[in-house]
């Protein structure tokens, strides 16, 4: 019992202690601890384990009998468990059910540690040692379908955990024909076994000619190009693409080429562009918005698919980044011709913005196409990259675009690209101009955020205090960011309560100091700050003065009395600080701010503008609503009102209402903020005529339904 449990999932379905094989019952037992594995280490809920174990037709008793199994899997896993409140393999979590696993003992999550490993390697020079850890990642797979053996295993959950394994082929193709020939064979066997499972993907078929070619075998890569020609025109009526094509005149042209220390290294199809970042982990919450983002995709092996460009903005921290690599790796076979990812730099901490000519540049040279010299002209580059571009099925990440100028000369105008951009700004100009798609992404959900917190910190820790972490969610805004560096902070100190954690940003709710580090990349009081200097002076003195208004939403009348500014400019830094994504607007008219940026303002204000330039704007703010809700009661019971006001100090611009109907529904809107302005107006001159008034509207609310 002292021997760790290890399992496989990469191939049949099997858990083994030392050198026993245990018994894990019927087929559906089987698929249960499959789609336990598939989501280790984070948690399986119930709910997702009934839909997919019974296909989307579950019957009444489909709960308990996922509860049935999963106590008969802890037996088998742990024998001598007395009660599963001390289990140390399968455990609860958020509304469901967590393995215990990580690389050591699950074949999954070795394989993709060792993937990311190689990532790593690549991209930091180290090629023949990332070739190594892509050979030994693949060298995991035992079968060619994940979950082989279980009624389960066509399940699309299944068959996408089975497409990393063609990802990481064509990887280690890429970098193992280029840096480590010794490796061909390895790499081969790989491919002829994913090309198995995918006999039309002709990226595999073009990587196999290559590596038959690289290892002098000019005569099979031309019948394996052949093979493959026939196939398409009898399966699917088609042509081979421009990859596959490419491959064979490669080969044709180099069939007699070779030296005495052996094949030479590709520069052909195997020459691919490989450069996305290891994908964030753990990936938590954002289902829906990845289904969004897979449904923009066109159908695999649609003929001419257009070119598919998107946006993904949102404001600093929330995970567009970690969303775009993310969705980036899921779809990465998809694209035959490489993988290219550029930061623009449109926000970094230390640096400009990246030169669009510049970018240019570096893709040119990651298809192998770096001009030398650089043309002079940039209309001359920009013509030699859609040359280059044209006919390529590429998948391009434009990481942190400063606008929408920044991204145009990028965009390739090929069919069958796919290029995702993240920006701070809205980029609602790319819609415009190139038919980008939009994909706005807010803060995480509560159960999102819980769920990110579980991947980071362990279902046991978050077991005891699931309150206490709901409550560390809601402190956080739900923004990834924070979340992380709560997390973070929280694995320092593995022994600290969570209450303890939740207690310290509690008592810092006005100030970003609870979340404040030494590293300008994670420090959210930095990232925020790169942001707020992008905006315009009246843009920026608006920001700061938004954290005084009680309400985290504030409409633009209410703006202009607070900032003391005419409407029409008001509207226009409304308008500038919602494209970069630091209020948005939740219903039309209507702002809301994020709790942490309205922190951020709060300190700004604090220190550029001081005690009496924000009583002033306070106190505008105050008289905006009494005046308001003066002119609403007056108008819907003009005979209860005994408060007579003096006129508004200067800069106030109190709403005014032409209909009984516009004066009710306004109190209807403003009947959260109308009770915190009454908390607050005890600092104040004529205390008692603003709380007679501001609670007169109050009642009014309640009284006076909307017409």
């Amino acid at each position: 019992m002292d021997a760790p449990v290890r399992y496989s999932i990469l191939g049949t379905v099997r858990a083994t202690r030392g050198d026993t094989e245990l018994e894990l019952g019927p087929p559906k037992r089987m698929a249960l601890l499959a789609l336990l594995l598939l989501r280790a280490p984070g948690p399986l809920t119930l709910s997702e384990a009934v839909d997919i174990l019974w296909d989307d037709d579950p019957p009444p008793s489909a709960a308990n009998v996922v509860h049935r199994h999963i106590g008969a899997l802890r037996r088998a896993l742990e024998p001598e468990l007395r009660s599963r409140t001390m289990a140390a393999h399968l455990v609860r979590a958020a509304d469901g059910y967590r393995l215990l696993v990580d690389a050591s003992t699950s074949d999954l999550l070795r394989f993709r540690d060792l993937r990311a490993q190689a990532q790593l390697a690549v991209k930091a020079g180290a090629s023949k040692k990332g070739a190594q850890d892509f050979i030994e990642a693949l060298g995991l797979w035992h079968g060619p379908t994940v979950a082989a053996g279980t009624y389960v295993a066509q399940h699309p959950l299944f068959t996408s955990v089975g497409h990393e394994y063609v990802a990481t082929a064509k990887e280690a193709a890429d970098v193992v024909l280029t840096s480590a020939p010794a490796l061909t064979e390895e790499v081969l066997t790989a491919l002829r076994r994913a090309v198995d499972c995918h006999s039309f993907d002709e990226a595999l078929h073009s990587r196999i000619i290559a590596a038959l070619a690289a290892t002098g075998r000019q005569a099979e890569a031309l019948q394996q190009f052949e093979s493959i020609r026939n196939t398409l025109a009898k399966e699917l009526g088609v042509e081979p693409g421009p990859g596959l094509r490419a491959a064979q005149q490669h080969l044709l042209r180099h069939r007699s080429v070779r030296d005495e220390d052996g094949p030479a290294p590709p520069t052909g199809p195997a020459a691919r562009p490989v450069q996305l970042p290891a994908a964030h982990q753990p990936f938590a919450g954002r289902r829906k918005t990845l289904s969004q983002c897979l449904e923009l995709l066109p159908l695999e092996g649609e003929e001419n698919p257009l070119t598919t460009t998107v946006a993904i903005c949102g404001m600093a921290g929330v995970g567009k980044t970690t969303l775009a690599l993310h969705w980036a790796h899921l779809v990465a076979t998809r694209f035959p011709d490489g993988q290219i990812h550029v930061d623009l730099q449109g926000h970094h901490a230390s640096r400009p913005p990246l030169d669009p000519t510049v970018a240019m540049t570096e893709v040119l040279g990651a298809l192998g196409a770096r001009p030398d010299p650089v043309p002079a002209s940039t209309t001359e580059l920009g013509s030699l990259y859609r040359r280059t571009l044209a006919g390529r099925r590429l998948l391009i990440v434009l990481d942190d675009a400063h606008d929408c100028e920044h991204v145009r000369p990028l965009l390739p105008g090929t069919p069958g690209c796919l290029t995702i951009v993240t920006s701070r700004r809205r980029l609602e100009g790319l819609a415009v101009t190139d038919n980008a798609r939009l994909l706005p992404l807010p803060a995480m959900t509560g159960q999102e955020g819980l769920e990110l917190l579980e991947h980071r910190l362990g279902a046991d820790r978050i077991r005891g205090a699931r309150t206490t972490a709901e409550e560390i969610v809601d402190l956080c805004g739900g923004l990834p960011l924070a979340l992380a560096v709560v997390s973070a902070r929280a694995l320092m100190h593995p022994h600290f309560p969570l209450g303890a954690l939740a207690r310290h940003l509690r008592d810092n709710q006005d100030s970003l100091v609870a979340f404040s580090s030494h590293d300008a990349r994670t420090d959210p009081r930095s990232v925020f700050s790169r942001s707020y200097d992008t905006l315009s002076s009246g843009a920026a003195a608006l920001f700061r003065l938004l954290s005084l208004h009680p309400s985290q939403d504030i409409t633009l009348p209410a703006a202009t009395s607070l900032s003391c500014t005419h409407p029409r400019a008001t509207r226009e830094y409304m308008a500038e600080l919602v494209d970069r994504n630091m209020i948005v607007e939740q219903t039309p008219g209507r702002y809301a701010c994020h709790t942490l940026l309205r922190s951020y303002a709060a300190e700004l204000g604090r220190s550029v503008d001081g005690k009496e330039i924000l009583a002033e704007a306070r106190a505008r703010m105050l008289e905006h609503y009494l005046h308001s809700a003066d002119a609403a009661t007056t108008l819907l019971a003009p005979h209860n009102s005994d408060v007579v006001l003096p006129p508004p100090r200067v800069g106030v611009r109190p709403q005014r209402f032409d209909a009984r109907a516009d004066a009710a529904r306004w109190i209807v809107a403003e009947r959260y903020v109308l009770p915190a302005l009454i908390q607050n107006v005890s600092h104040c001159p004529q205390v008692d005529t603003f709380r007679r008034q501001l609670t007169a509207a109050l009642e009014m609310c309640v009284e006076s339904p909307v017409p």
